[in-house]
């Protein structure tokens, strides 16, 4: 985590990481219901772990790549306050 990013820019990451995640996971589960795509749970495991390692890749430098609220919150009560 650089020393340099604000809380600011720290909560964008973390909200934007975690949007993409929520996007390529439930975009693939939405697919499968509600288009009637052929996915197996090899593929939406697949998408699921893509969606995971890009939003961790993109915020790791910036805020540390949480992409749980529960875990940003958790860390902030008990080792920041």
């Amino acid at each position: 985590m650089s020393q340099t990013s604000t809380i600011q820019g720290q909560c964008i990451a973390e909200f934007l990481g975690t949007g993409l995640l929520i996007f390529f996971g439930t975009g693939c589960v939405a697919a499968l219901k509600v288009a009637g795509a052929s996915f197996g749970q090899w593929e939406v495991s697949i998408i699921w772990g893509l969606g995971v390692a890009m939003a961790s890749y993109l915020t790791a430098g910036v805020s540390g790549a949480h992409l749980n609220p529960a875990v940003t919150i958790a860390l902030w009560l008990f080792f920041l306050a």
